[in-house]
Order: structure tokens, then sequence, then C-alpha cells
């Protein structure tokens, strides 16, 4: 098995970026849902309720993150000032993050029609994932659950199988796609390591509308295909696709890294 695909996503919600090679820290992928936009009350905004956040074109590389929607551009510097926190909220979690310049919230707002704040997890945010092992203490940026989210090719596949239309990978926004040998083999994995990377403590990623939200357009697709999922993913109240994982260690993962199942 090996890498087929590599994907962050700067800012939450917003479109991805493809990589040739990740670098991974202790918080998932570097650059990775560093930034997001937060309503007045510090809650966070996904395309849950904001589909259109789908076109907003974010781009990171180590100095800066670039931002592009309909005819207007700015690049953000990785070293601006953090001298402005705020109370933020992802789900249950609520930390502080920065809040960058209003400029940006502002051009934001207009673009998506709604009132919304950009911000940036910083040097003072802190995060804990919920560890099964209490000596370890790992953190996560403003992903939904954990660090990292690894998706199977065979897994897709299988859904497709059963779709009136096929749908893309992007519907799924994952960081790592790998070219498996088995649909779902992915759910029984417990300790993998990719390139110098282990990661591990993996728990299933439920699905939600996104996925029934065209990653090019913004727009609503109907029920598919969360509705056929639903029919043979379904645990309780959840439907699972994919697998999260928290990394044990930094390291740098590249495009065709062999993936090697530890237990």
């Amino acid at each position: 098995m090996q890498v087929s695909e590599l994907n962050i996503y700067p800012l939450k919600s917003a479109r991805g970026q493809s990589l040739s090679e990740m670098k991974i820290t202790h918080e998932g992928p570097e650059g990775d849902r560093e930034w997001m936009l937060v309503d007045d009350s510090g809650k966070f905004v996904s395309q849950r309720t904001l589909p259109k956040l789908a076109t907003v074109n974010a781009v990171f590389d180590p100095t800066s993150l670039t931002l592009a929607f309909e005819k207007m551009f700015f690049k953000i510097g990785r070293k601006s000032s953090f001298s402005r926190e705020v109370k933020v909220q992802v789900w249950n979690d609520s930390f502080t993050a920065a809040l960058e310049p209003d400029l940006y919230s502002q051009a934001l707002s207009q673009y998506l029609g709604v009132n919304v704040r950009l911000v940036r997890y910083a040097p003072f945010s802190q995060r804990r994932v919920l560890s099964t092992q209490k000596e370890w203490k790992p953190e996560v940026r403003f992903a939904d659950g954990r660090p990292l989210l690894l998706v199977n090719t065979k897994s897709l596949e299988d859904l497709n199988s059963k779709l009136p239309s096929a749908v893309p990978m992007n519907r799924f926004r994952p960081n790592i796609v790998v070219q498996g040998n088995l649909a779902f083999e992915e759910d029984k994995w417990k300790r993998i390591k990719i390139g110098n990377v282990i990661l591990s403590q993996p728990k299933l990623s439920a699905r939600c509308n996104i996925i029934t939200i065209d990653q090019q357009t913004g727009v609503p697709g109907g029920p598919e295909p969360l509705k056929t999922l639903a029919t043979y993913r379904r645990d309780g109240t959840k439907v699972n696709f994919g697998t999260l994982w928290i990394p044990e260690n930094e390291g740098t993962i590249l495009m065709d890294s062999p993936v090697e199942v530890l237990s």
C-alpha cells in the first residue's frame, strides 16, 4: 500500500491544497486548519451552515497564507502580530486563538454574506486531543477531532459502486489518501507507519452534510452520497467513512510513501 494523495486545508472548511510532501508536526500537518472563521460568539463556522466556504481558495506556505475569492486576493504573513486574543469554540472545546486584522474579516464577511472573524491558532493556543494514554497529551488545531484524516481509495470505489453518480475524493476532505487493498480495511488498523511517521489512536470519522456539497462550486447536490453511505456504514447515530489519527512523532510524508500496518 502507498500514499496516492496529500492535502491540507489551511482555512478550516475552505478549499483544500494538494501537496507533494507533507510535514507532520505534533499538532498535525503543517499549515492544516491553522486558520478558521468564527461568528460573533466565537463559535466556528464551516460548510455545514455556509457551503460557499468551499469556493474560498486558501494556499499555505511557510511564510504566509494566501486567500483568494472572486476578484479579491490577499496574503497574511505568518509572522503577523498575535497581540489580539479571542475566545473560540470548536464543538465542545473552548480555547484562545489570535484574531487577525479586521480588514480580512470584513472582506470575507462581504463575500460570504454573513459576519465572520478570521482567527489563527497561535503559540498561546492550546487544544488537547482526548488521548487513551494519560501521560500523552497531544494537541490539535482547528480540525474537528483529531489532527489527521485518512481515506482509502478502495473504500471510495466501494461507495461509488453503489451510487447513481460517482463522487470525487475531495468530498471527504482527507489529509492522506491511501491506495489500499480492500475496502474499509483501515477501520481495523490500530497503528500505522507512513514514511517516517507513526500514527496511532485511530477513531472512525463520522460524516455530515459536507460530503453532499460540491467542493468546486460550493453548491449542495442533494442527499448523496450520505444517503447511500448511511445504508451500510451506520453505527448508531453516526455514519462513518475514513479514519482519524494522532501522530506519535514529527516527520515527513511523501507522495508514494509506503504504508505499513504495525498493528
